[in-house]
């Protein structure tokens, strides 16, 4: 089977996660420019846009999980062989107590590796590594700022917390496209878009 053009839906998941990163920094930004325009137009809406921003979440997630499922997809049909992880596993893992501390970053830094050739796949890559530092730090800082500021961070609980974001987001899309870039080199000629 040939292998499918992740291009687009790369595309998409960037564009999401960009969104995702910068949805706080935004509010915040709004909040600090135009305190009253602010105070009269979001803050009764507060729940509704929380709400909004969860579903965009869960709605990235998604996509991003597509994405990886796909991608793993690609390595089976090109007959790579020796690889550990099942398209389907590279998710669960994430899903998994305990598990889901280090088996998503092998999962993933198999896909990387296979995905660019790079032989033995469990060899360390710079960018999978910065990539989950960031994830995980991301979180360790969310749920710290979470549990010292009583449920309600402040501005700069919120801000710490965006910039981890916005840092993950960037090295996410740059692994994102570098993964989609290599499969579709090594797919030759034997390519189908995933829309299609």
């Amino acid at each position: 089977m040939p292998i499918r053009n992740l291009k687009w839906l790369a595309l998409l998941v960037s564009a999401m996660v960009i969104i995702d990163a910068l949805w706080t920094p935004v509010v915040l930004g709004i909040a600090a420019l135009a305190p009253d325009a602010f105070s009269i137009y979001v803050t009764p809406i507060a729940s509704s846009v929380d709400a909004a921003a969860i579903i965009f979440k869960l709605m990235t997630i998604a996509a991003f999980a597509l994405w990886i499922y796909l991608a793993g997809v690609n390595l089976v049909r090109a007959e790579l062989e020796g690889l550990e992880y099942s398209p389907a596993s590279r998710i669960w893992w994430f899903l998994v107590p305990i598990f889901s501390l280090f088996k998503p970053f092998l999962a993933m830094r198999e896909m990387w590796n296979a995905s660019q050739s790079i032989s033995p796949y469990d060899t360390n890559s710079t960018t999978v590594s910065i990539w989950w530092a960031l994830y995980l730090g991301g979180n360790v800082v969310s749920l710290v700022i979470n549990a010292t500021s009583a449920g309600t961070p402040d501005t700069v609980g919120l801000l710490i917390n965006a910039a981890s974001d916005i840092a993950v987001a960037a090295v996410a899309i740059f692994m994102i496209n570098r993964i989609t870039d290599a499969q579709r080199d090594m797919s030759g000629n034997d390519l189908v878009d995933v829309f299609a």
